[in-house]
């Protein structure tokens, strides 16, 4: 499950509310701020579980929220009242217009007073909530409500579970944010105001411009924002992510060595066999030998283009290719889950943009097999005529592998140019040196 939510609905100028239902539950806080302690656990009133029929209803976007979760695994009255609250807070025309919604979340229950209430803003900023009410009000911009929320393990963890943190954190990062809302950082106006939930701590942010030219948030903006703040709030779990990926990255860079040497002493020993792949790498030898122009994947024949990509869907089906293709993605995923709970969708090897470069690394040993009469060197293995097109193969396998580690390594030494490596392996050749992995 994602760490971090944040939610960023907007108000327009003047926005009044016309469900008095909803306004008047607010503002009488008709649920567990005015039961005892011993109710707490006791099943919702009937009034409560209405109203939250009626607001998914018409805000069928709440079911995505940490209170939506923990309601419907236990519809507690506790429970109902803070998605009922979170609900409202995050549509804030069910509060009144945007002079209620400063007050409520600067003077509701639970929330920390920085001075005589919550808010706070710049350093330096004096926050007067009754200027602050009536600039908002006065606004002919659209005013954003952002609310970031953690669940309270990790927001006692992370030392996130008072309000001062979280000013540090907004401070640091408001012009981040004015910038994902194209505002520009002068005409930027935010307040904030953290309240300290039982379950999911959340700090509010009032956020527009003072020039109502200004201000755009789009989806990839709201999860910018969203990803630098989690960078933020979660860099210690961050480090031991990237230090487990270190270490699979030796391990990897280890295996992977280990796995090539295996596959090398196969295809020596006459136990490794692709015949579909090798007649494919020969039907892409013929068509290269007839074709004009540049032996590049971007300027051949559609015709070509599709021998290259089945080429390589068939080189990515190699069980060790696609174990190690697991792997990598494994570790990418590890990190997106501190953002989100959505895996974006695993794209094939051939289509993967990391990739891009082995459909042009199978024209290149097509062309070296059809330009070759002297047999080929892979590792410390020497092939002669009747071997080429498997030892193309496995020379394609290499490849690939190494562009996981390539990835990976953030600290992989620079590659030495083809042309010189190609010079310092005849000279080895020629004295009879062996030539490493």
């Amino acid at each position: 499950m994602a760490g971090l939510t944040l939610k960023s609905p907007y108000m327009k100028p003047n926005a009044k509310t016309h469900i008095s239902t909803y306004v008047n539950y607010i503002a009488t806080r008709d649920g567990v701020e005015k039961i005892s302690e011993s109710d707490l656990d006791v099943t919702q009133t009937k009034k409560q579980e209405k109203i939250i029929a009626r607001l998914i209803k018409h805000y069928p976007e709440s079911k995505d929220l940490f209170e939506y979760r923990d309601y419907i695994k236990s519809p507690t009255r506790k429970n109902a009242d803070e998605l009922i609250s979170r609900i409202s807070e995050m549509n804030g025309k069910l509060l009144g217009g945007i002079e209620n919604y400063i007050g409520y979340i600067a003077k509701r229950p639970r929330v920390e007073n920085v001075s005589t209430h919550g808010l706070f803003s710049d350093e330096g900023v004096c926050v007067v909530l009754s200027k602050v009410k009536k600039e908002a009000a006065e606004s002919q911009s659209n005013i954003w409500t952002h609310i970031i929320s953690l669940k309270r393990e990790d927001a006692e963890r992370l030392g996130y579970d008072n309000a001062n943190a979280w000013m540090q954190l907004l401070r640091s990062n408001r012009n981040m944010i004015a910038q994902n809302m194209k505002i520009k950082p002068k005409n930027f106006r935010w307040y904030a105001a953290f309240h300290n939930e039982t379950h999911h701590p959340h700090v509010h942010m009032v956020a527009y411009s003072i020039d109502p030219k200004e201000a755009y948030l789009t989806e990839k903006g709201i999860q910018e924002i969203k990803s630098t703040l989690a960078k933020d709030i979660f860099r210690q779990d961050l480090i031991s992510i990237y230090d487990r990926y270190n270490k699979y990255r030796n391990d990897l860079r280890s295996e992977s060595r280990s796995r090539i040497t295996k596959i090398i002493s196969e295809i020596n020993a006459n136990n490794f066999e692709n015949d579909y792949l090798e007649e494919l790498l020969i039907k892409l030898c013929d068509m290269l030998k007839r074709s004009k122009g540049k032996k590049q994947y971007g300027y051949l024949p559609p015709s070509a283009k599709k021998v290259v990509d089945n080429i390589v869907i068939e080189l990515s089906k190699d069980k060790r290719i696609s174990e190690l293709y697991d792997l990598w993605y494994e570790e990418k995923e590890n990190t997106i889950r501190i953002y989100t709970d959505t895996m974006p969708k695993r794209t094939p090897l051939v289509d993967n943009h990391k990739f891009k470069t082995v459909k042009n690394a199978v024209i290149k040993e097509a062309m070296n097999i059809v330009s070759d009469n002297d047999g080929l060197v892979v590792g410390n293995v020497s092939y002669d005529r009747s071997g080429r097109i498997s030892a193309g193969v496995i020379n394609l396998l290499y490849y690939i592998s190494n562009i996981f580690l390539d990835d990976i390594d953030h600290d992989h030494p620079a590659k030495i140019d083809r042309k010189q490596l190609q010079k310092i392996n005849e000279k080895k050749l020629a004295q009879g040196m062996k030539l490493e992995l």
